[in-house]
């Protein structure tokens, strides 16, 4: 008989840490980076490494690996159209010393994406955080930031598509891989 600190080691080998995002182009990453680095000249801290750049819609945490592809089935199945929207915000969160960026306002086309994410996901039997959502691309870690930031220009964001990503904490901070993306419509199909 194993014990309960065995039955738990077993069970996490069964399950994998994922997240809904939208993941940036090159471009975008490339002027993401750039404001990272501007900032953490200012703030200093733990720059996010450009390949890990994204902006969580719905964070899942530990999920059963056999439910992976109900996952990949739900995400292929939702109809919500592709939007633009601003990158115009930066900001410091003082509790977590995280620096970010995120939209001035919230864009139609991502509170429909989160909204109808979460609710396919309750309807489906898989646990949502029930926090107001606040969408931000995190930037440094262990920052210091003045009560301050410089404004910025706003960076311009073309969503697209979305992705499923699998996270696996490392030395140097957390490895993604993205297991499933999907196209949003044209808005004129919408």
């Amino acid at each position: 008989m194993m014990s309960s600190a065995e039955n738990s080691v077993a069970g996490r080998r069964n399950t994998v840490r994922v997240f809904f995002a939208l993941w940036p182009d090159t471009g975008m990453r490339a002027a993401l980076s750039q404001l990272g680095n501007d900032m953490h000249a200012l703030c200093g801290g733990r720059l996010t490494r450009a390949e890990s750049m994204h902006m969580t819609l719905v964070f899942l945490g530990e999920v059963e690996a056999a439910r992976i592809a109900e996952l990949q089935a739900l995400a292929a199945r939702l109809q919500c159209a592709e939007f633009d929207f601003e990158l115009s915000r930066t900001g410091w969160w003082q509790q977590n010393h995280v620096a970010w960026v995120a939209p001035a306002t919230m864009p139609l086309g991502l509170i429909a994406l989160v909204s109808e994410l979460q609710t396919q996901l309750k309807n489906t039997g898989f646990a949502v955080d029930g926090r107001a959502y606040a969408p931000h691309v995190t930037l440094l870690r262990k920052a210091n930031c003045p009560p301050e930031l410089t404004p910025m220009a706003a960076l311009q964001w073309v969503a697209r598509d979305f992705v499923l990503v699998k996270s696996a904490v490392a030395e140097h901070g957390s490895d993604y891989e993205i297991i499933g993306r999907w196209p949003l419509l044209p808005a004129t199909q919408t």
